[in-house]
């Protein structure tokens, strides 16, 4: 049991701190990541979608699979399709430019207003499915190992990235079991168990972790930059049906499309689960606070409050009970209820 001696401040919880409420829809999938071939009519299709609640965490990862199976369809001569400007759509594009292939984006939103932006991200694998079966699991592990990796070589300074302290509550509702198997791979340190937490707070104190935090605004926005420096086009186009995919010109398409997957290429194992955030004026705290889906991100932009997992809630309006739901959870925890 470690005591910690060093106060940290404590958040300002009011509504005159209140910038804005948002929703975003994470693109889970019940049986896991979808990361494979499609052969359709005269393309060829890599699909790379289904990353749930950690989009960010595993991007790296999983573009560099998708990236694999693009080499393995085609040369470098041929330009590849990026269906999707999110975070995987990002990665995936970065790492096909990087590895010598001309790319082109197309998406019907800007990077500024997709889902990935909505928050801030942990480097932590929780909110969604890799699978059960052996195959699954060593994906899922090669998958992690791949990504840390990436965000542990990247020039973190310029595209976000800083290792924080993450305190948790005693009971959290993180997902059990997760830590265990993360620093079985010496993918994380375990955490600490401790008995006081650095700051003002009504909670129990439970424990704390260090990881990697992503300020996603700027994760986001370098990384489309890198993209545009190396090459990639970036074009605006919405896709309806999988015949407006089969217009397009390039023969090899990546789909990191999303929940957009499951209309576009009737994928049925596809659910959202709906997010839901309060954005309050930035403050520099130096630290999260995580609870399972309530949590705390000190983002540069953005003091961000969350949140919940709604299972196949597709609404993405921001509704007055969770919002108050929200803020009654953190404002009981550091005692300004």
């Amino acid at each position: 049991m470690k005591t910690l001696k060093y106060k940290m401040p404590s958040p300002d919880l009011g509504d005159h701190n209140i910038i804005e409420t948002v929703c975003g829809l994470r693109p889970c999938r019940h049986g896991g990541l979808r990361i494979e071939v499609e052969q359709t009519h005269s393309k060829t299709i890599i699909h790379n979608y289904g990353h749930g609640g950690c989009g960010v965490t595993i991007s790296f990862g999983t573009a560099e699979i998708a990236a694999d199976l693009v080499e393995k369809t085609t040369s470098t001569q041929q330009t590849i399709a990026v269906l999707g400007t999110g975070v995987v759509g990002l990665t995936t594009a970065l790492e096909l430019l990087q590895r010598g292939y001309q790319v082109k984006l197309y998406s019907h939103l800007e990077t500024s207003k997709s889902t990935s932006i909505l928050a801030g991200a942990l480097w932590l694998p929780v909110g969604i499915e890799f699978g059960t079966s052996d195959l699954a699991i060593q994906q899922k592990i090669k998958i992690l190992k791949r990504s840390l990796h990436g965000f542990k070589t990247i020039d973190r300074k310029r595209f976000g990235i800083e290792e924080l302290p993450i305190y948790e509550p005693e009971n959290s509702s993180t997902e059990e079991g997760l830590f265990g198997e993360l620093f079985e791979h010496d993918l994380i340190q375990p955490p600490v168990d401790i008995n006081s937490f650095p700051f003002q707070c009504d909670a129990e104190p439970g424990r704390v972790f260090q990881t990697d935090y992503i300020h996603t605004h700027i994760f986001l926005q370098e990384l489309e930059s890198e993209a545009r420096q190396l090459g990639g086009e970036f074009h605006t186009q919405e896709f309806l049906n999988i015949d407006d995919v089969l217009k397009l010109e390039q023969e090899v398409l990546v789909n990191c499309l999303a929940l957009g997957s499951q209309q576009i290429f009737n994928d049925q194992n596809l659910y959202s689960a709906r997010g839901v955030l309060v954005h309050m004026k930035p403050q520099n705290l130096g630290y999260c606070v995580h609870d399972g889906y309530k949590y705390m991100f000190p983002r540069k932009d953005a003091l961000i409050l969350g949140g919940c997992f709604q299972i196949d809630q597709w609404d993405e309006r921001p509704d007055e009970m969770m919002i108050n739901e929200i803020l009654h959870h953190h404002r009981n925890f550091f005692g300004q209820s």
